[in-house]
Order: C-alpha cells, then sequence, then structure tokens
C-alpha cells in the first residue's frame, strides 16, 4: 500500500470536494471548480498560504436602551469594540455584563463568519484545531478574541513556537491557575495539561506516579518552572498582557525525572518557561502526539497499528525535521494516496454541518447591514451550540469528545438525542421556519436560492439529471437508482418524470408567472430538504 506516496489519481470535481471538504467548512461548486482547474499541488498550496489576518469583530447591535439595543461606550453601532478598554467605563444606568453580552455575541457571529466566507484556506480549519486543542475559556471577549488571534496566527505555524505564545497568554494563565501559580503557593493545573493534554500525552501507567511519558514529579517540577507569571486585572490599561514577577518565581535550578534523562532546568527567570519547552519538545513523542491529533481531524478517527507504522510515524519524523513547523507533514498527508482513499469515514462535525448545508446551497449571510449580518451568523453558532460543539466554551479542558473518546469518536455527534435536531436544523435552514434553542425561537426565511442551482444544471427538466448532479454536489459521490426513485417521488409525488419536464420547461419559459415560480421553488425547496437530512450529507 502507498500509504504517503502523491496521489496519482485523476484530479477530478470528486477529488477536489474531497479535499476542500475535509480542509475548510462547507463547499461551492465555483470553489470545487477552481480547485480542480488548478490541480492538486496547486491547491494545496492555495491552502496553505499566508494570509493577513481578519479585520476584528463589528459591533452588531444598535446604540439604544431598548432590549436589543445597547449603549457601549467603547463602540458606536458597525465600529470594532477590540480596542475599547477591556473594563469599560460605564455611567448611570448602563450596564458592563450587557456590554460584555455584546460583545461576545459579536466575537461568536464573527468567527462563523471567518469559517463561512474561509474560501480555499486551510487557516480557519487549523484555527478551530487549535481552539480545541489548546482549550481556554473566558468570559472576557477581549481576552477571547486576543487568544484567537494567537491561534489564528500561528495556525499553520510552528507547534512548539505556540505552546510558548499560549503558556504566558493572559487568557490560558486565568483558565487553568497559571496566574495563581506562585513560590509560596505552586499550581499544577497548567503544568498536568502542558504534558497530558498539550505536548507529549500520558502514555500508559508503569508505576506509582509513572506514566509512559512522564511522571508526577515531573508536573510538580513543571510547576514551579511556571512560577511568576501574572495577569493584570481588567481595570489596568495593560490588562490584556501576562507579566513575570521574579519575586513570585520559585528560584534556583530544577530536575525533571527519568522520562526526560534528568534534565536539569537551570535558574532562568522570565524565559525559564521557553527552556522547559525546548527540552519537552526534545522528546521524539510530541511530535507523534500531535500528529495522530491532525490526522483524527482532517483523516479518520481509527489508527491501527499499520497507521501508527506507515502514516503517523513518517509524519512525526517529518514534524521533527522542521523543528515543528506542521504544515511540511500536513501538505504530504493531505497530498497522499491514503489521503484520497480515505473517504465517507468522517461524520461531519456541528459546524462542518451547518456549514456545510449554507455554504453548498449558496446560502450568504445578508449584506444589506451589520445586523442582519452579524445575526445570521449568531444564529448558525446557537445552532452548533445546541449540537454539543460550542465554540469558546467546550465541555472540558480536554476539548469536544468526538476527537479523542474512543471507540465512539465521530459518532458521539449522532446521538438519538442531537441527530433529530441535526436533521430539523438542516431543514429549516432549506424551507424556512423557527429554530427553538432552549425555548428560544428565531425565525429563519427561506434563504436558499433553488431556482438559482437548478439553473446551473444543465438539462435540470430531466429530473433524473437533476437530482443526480445535486446528489453530486452535496454528497460527493453517485446514489444509487432506488435512491433516485425516492427523491423522484419527493420532487413529484407519484408522477411520471415529463410532469417535471413540461412544469419546469413552462417555468423557464415563462420565469414572470408567480404561480409557476412558487410551485416550481416549493417542488425544488422540499426535494433539497431531504437531501440534507439523509445519511449520505452526515458524512464525508
Amino acid at each position: 500500500m502507498p500509504y504517503l506516496d502523491s496521489y496519482s489519481g485523476n484530479w477530478t470535481s470528486k477529488e477536489a470536494r474531497h479535499l476542500l471538504k475535509r480542509t475548510s467548512f462547507g463547499i461551492t461548486n465555483v470553489l470545487v471548480s477552481e480547485a480542480s482547474t488548478l490541480g492538486l499541488e496547486a491547491t494545496i498550496n492555495k491552502l496553505f498560504e499566508i494570509n493577513d489576518l481578519p479585520e476584528p469583530p463589528l459591533k452588531s447591535i444598535f446604540d439604544g436602551t431598548g432590549n436589543d439595543e445597547i449603549n457601549d461606550p467603547g463602540a458606536n453601532y458597525g465600529e470594532t469594540w477590540v480596542n475599547a478598554p477591556a473594563y469599560p467605563t460605564i455611567s448611570v444606568g448602563e450596564n458592563r455584563a450587557k456590554i460584555y453580552r455584546s460583545r461576545n455575541r459579536s466575537l461568536y457571529a464573527w468567527s462563523f463568519l471567518q469559517m463561512q466566507n474561509a474560501g480555499i484556506s486551510i487557516r480557519e480549519k487549523l484555527t478551530l484545531f487549535w481552539h480545541n486543542h489548546f482549550v481556554s475559556e473566558n468570559t472576557n471577549p477581549h481576552r477571547e478574541y486576543y487568544y484567537m488571534n494567537v491561534l489564528r496566527n500561528n495556525a499553520l505555524g510552528n507547534f512548539k513556537e505556540l505552546v510558548k505564545q499560549v503558556t504566558v497568554d493572559t487568557n490560558m494563565l486565568l483558565y487553568l491557575s497559571g496566574s495563581k501559580n506562585t513560590d509560596a503557593a505552586p499550581n499544577e493545573n497548567y503544568a498536568r495539561e502542558l504534558l497530558e493534554l498539550f505536548t507529549i500525552g500520558k502514555g500508559e501507567a508503569v508505576g506509582n506516579g509513572d506514566y509512559t511519558n512522564y511522571t508526577e514529579d515531573d508536573v510538580v517540577q513543571i510547576a514551579k518552572i511556571l512560577t511568576g507569571w501574572r495577569v493584570n486585572g481588567l481595570k489596568n490599561e495593560n490588562a490584556l498582557n501576562s507579566f513575570f514577577s521574579n519575586w513570585k518565581h520559585t528560584k534556583g535550578d530544577k530536575t525533571l525525572s527519568h522520562r526526560f534523562n534528568n534534565a536539569i532546568i537551570s535558574e532562568n527567570g522570565e524565559n525559564e518557561y521557553k527552556d522547559l519547552i525546548d527540552k519537552i519538545f526534545e522528546q521524539e513523542e510530541c511530535s507523534r502526539f500531535i500528529i495522530r491529533k491532525l490526522y483524527r481531524w482532517f483523516v479518520n478517527s481509527d489508527i491501527t497499528s499499520e497507521i501508527e507504522t506507515n502514516i503517523i510515524e513518517p509524519l512525526a519524523e517529518i514534524i521533527r525535521n522542521n523543528n515543528y513547523d506542521i504544515s511540511p507533514a500536513l501538505k504530504v498527508l493531505l497530498s497522499s494516496e491514503h489521503f484520497f482513499e480515505s473517504t465517507f469515514c468522517m461524520i461531519k462535525s456541528p459546524i462542518d454541518f451547518m456549514l456545510s448545508v449554507t455554504n453548498s446551497l449558496l446560502v450568504s449571510a445578508p449584506t444589506t447591514s451589520i445586523k442582519e449580518e452579524y445575526d445570521f451568523a449568531f444564529v448558525l453558532y446557537l445552532a452548533t451550540t445546541d449540537l454539543n460543539q460550542s465554540i469558546f466554551h467546550h465541555p472540558d479542558v480536554a476539548g469536544w469528545k468526538a476527537y479523542y473518546q474512543e471507540p465512539l469518536f465521530y459518532k458521539i455527534w449522532v446521538n438519538s438525542y442531537l441527530l433529530p435536531k441535526r436533521l430539523d436544523y438542516a431543514r429549516i435552514i432549506v424551507t424556512g421556519g423557527d429554530l427553538i434553542i432552549d425555548e428560544k425561537k428565531y425565525n429563519v426565511p427561506p434563504l436558499v436560492p433553488v431556482l438559482y442551482i437548478a439553473s446551473q444544471i444543465p438539462n435540470a427538466q430531466d429530473p433524473n439529471v437533476l437530482i443526480a448532479e445535486l446528489s453530486n454536489q452535496l454528497f460527493n459521490y453517485p446514489i444509487i437508482q432506488s435512491q433516485i426513485d425516492a427523491l423522484k417521488d419527493i420532487l413529484i409525488p407519484g408522477l411520471p418524470d415529463f410532469e417535471w419536464t413540461v412544469e419546469y420547461s413552462n417555468f423557464l419559459n415563462n420565469p414572470a408567472d408567480e404561480a409557476l415560480k412558487i410551485s416550481v421553488d416549493n417542488k425544488l425547496r422540499s426535494l433539497i430538504a431531504v437531501m440534507v437530512q439523509m445519511s449520505e450529507f452526515q458524512i464525508m
């Protein structure tokens, strides 16, 4: 089996669609056509292009005092609040918590807009990967925004450097108690997760307090190495920056265990944490640890002994040879024969699923106003949160269970409680209706331009052609005739094929006929609403 040999088969829209689905969030036929024309190598290069960071999120709620309005002293409607004080000065009658909720809502919606509009770029998919890898939460939107900027800015870059930046980021220092870790009161929270979840993994227990990759005494020593890092309160003008207090730092050399060859981390003040991380990354297991997680994110949850030997190990070596830059190894993986054989084995995450509905069916955020644009994206955030994938709010520090909990992995997304919701949300995006989330109603108009979608299909007058082409766009592989027949019965219940041919042809010849337009629109909408609920649309 060629495994990591470069893919040598035909490069068609099918292969382009597979690559883009795995590396971005929902795709359009325009993107597939572009990738098909570019070819595999050029598409991979485009996916990994380094682009400028996006413009910051905007205040999307109108100024005022009503229930749906907010007076934010840091920003007017349509302006960014990011540069405003993290702890806003408020007047009598203003509500700081309400201001934070407004900014958080803006941040969450803006994050979905970045994923929705990413185009041919892997950055947003990797940003979400790192967000799930380095789990960190905070109630302050400024800290959350700047933390995500760290992840986004380093998404395609160096794993070791990213660990260093995350370690002293205010969001992480607060979340895992690093800011409370002092000489007088050592706190082991971050030290433990740095090893177990962020860099090397625990491995099997081989003795009392001794694991394959580190020991409990390493956690104690690393906590001492990390002492002294502090975070200013939100009232401070430097609230978003961490700082090092030598007074709070444990002095002297620290000795790691036999798992790290009894390495000594010498006293080095504010740079000591960097020395520690460099020492951790001398262990080859760090490269295996991160490539396993990337493999589960992009390819398959099932890592057999064969995959470990023929995929994980050589990719880990590429990562080490590039001093922990991840892009070279990812490019090899995503260009490989193995990747293009690993199809239809991944259940879409809620974010992948909802954005597959919108992007595949040309549903874009309204551009008539910032409020409508952000409201649209915020509903997507609420829907995916209701489906158990909430950005900025993981279930715990280990991240979403679908990427680590054996043996279910991705199946966690489609249990008996979540699947009916998932299918209903997809249907409502197509047909319009009310999304009920946490007992609150959000009206969604029928946003899918079904008439335009059909107009782009040659010979759509033939219901067999129409359904086959729609299935290719949505499912990425042909469906069998019995499925086509069942879908025809949705389009033209109990009627022969020519009934659709006549009606659709009449509509094309008389597009101003409102009754014909409504009839054709309703039939197409009913058809597509069923297709996005099919099992074929749940996987990629």
